[in-house]
């Protein structure tokens, strides 16, 4: 029950985030004095190409803790991931990281390929799309059966303030063979600013929970 209602209550929160930010910005204009009109041909021009308020262009590295039934074991190791966004706002990315058991003597390796596009909702949200394909690999000593599978996630980040943020998704993980997780959420904090960030969030799924520290260097 408790886990239904986490995934509930992640769903809710990404449905309802517009419709906070929409109120937020109705309550900022009826506080505003009405200004005078303005020549519109006197306003200085606007740059080309579209921008969005998060940069989709990092270099992260983390620390990921798995929990996974399938293998009733925990995980947990290092990690790198790469993404590059173009002026279009869709972006690419990969990551890899080396995950050791603590029941089972071996380890697994988890590396993957994904796109995804963004689009900047106010002055302090941004959604987010993506699609990545992975191969979770066991050890030698655990025989190195390989599982393929996708991962489709939809979510949002938002500034709280000019330090911290939030951020939130809901995913699902496609033709997996290391443990069933068809539906899953992921809840997080942002601490940083424009260039460095640390995010540290946790996902829960129907084959155990995920505990994540990532800190970000944005590039452009």
């Amino acid at each position: 029950m408790s886990k239904t209602l986490a995934g509930l209550c992640s769903a809710c929160l990404i449905l309802i985030w517009p419709l906070v930010c929409i109120a937020q910005q109705t309550s900022a204009v009826q506080g505003q004095p009405l200004q005078p009109s303005v020549d519109q041909s006197s306003a200085p021009a606007q740059p080309a190409g579209s921008q969005d308020v998060f940069s989709y262009s990092y270099l992260q590295v983390n620390r990921l803790s798995e929990q996974s039934y399938a293998f009733n074991s925990l995980s947990a190791g290092n990690g790198l991931r790469f993404a590059y966004d173009f002026p279009d706002q869709v972006y690419v990315f990969g990551e890899w990281n080396s995950l050791n058991f603590d029941r089972l003597p071996g380890s697994h390796d988890l590396a993957g390929l994904g796109v995804g596009a963004h689009q900047q909702y106010n002055a302090s949200t941004s959604f987010y799309v993506n699609l990545s394909y992975l191969r979770d690999q066991l050890s030698g000593s655990l025989g190195g059966a390989r599982d393929y599978y996708w991962r489709l996630s939809y979510g949002f980040q938002s500034h709280l303030s000019s330090f911290v943020g939030l951020t939130a998704a809901i995913l699902t993980e496609r033709n997996t063979d290391f443990g069933r997780r068809p539906f899953g959420e992921r809840l997080g904090l942002i601490f940083g600013g424009s260039m460095t960030a640390l995010t540290v969030s946790a996902e829960h799924t129907n084959n155990g929970n995920r505990l994540e520290a990532a800190l970000n260097w944005y590039y452009k």
